[in-house]
């Protein structure tokens, strides 16, 4: 997980998808919080590879599935980060999540 990390915000995403694949294949239980930024590193490299919509239709769709507890912490600060970085109507959408 923390590799995924590294790499999205080196924007290796290439790397990032590989260390977020394998991050998953290594989680042998289904963590709520694990998966959570996980995906949201995955929405991240969508931005970064040129494709906004699906990032924020991404980390929107993760805000809006986990459990009240764990929409605020590392989750929504790694949303809001990718919040700031998009602009026009993925910004709103995401921003729509985060409100």
């Amino acid at each position: 997980m923390h590799l995924s990390q590294a790499y999205t915000l080196l924007g290796d995403t290439q790397a990032a998808y590989a260390a977020q694949e394998d991050a998953l294949a290594l989680t042998l239980s289904p963590s709520v919080m694990t998966r959570a930024l996980l995906a949201v590193d995955t929405a991240a490299c969508l931005r970064a590879d040129g494709d906004p919509t699906a990032a924020a239709e991404m980390a929107a769709g993760v805000l809006d599935r986990l459990p009240g507890p764990y929409r605020d912490g590392l989750v929504r600060s790694r949303a809001e980060t990718l919040h700031r970085q998009l602009a026009g109507r993925p910004r709103d959408y995401l921003g729509q999540a985060l409100a």
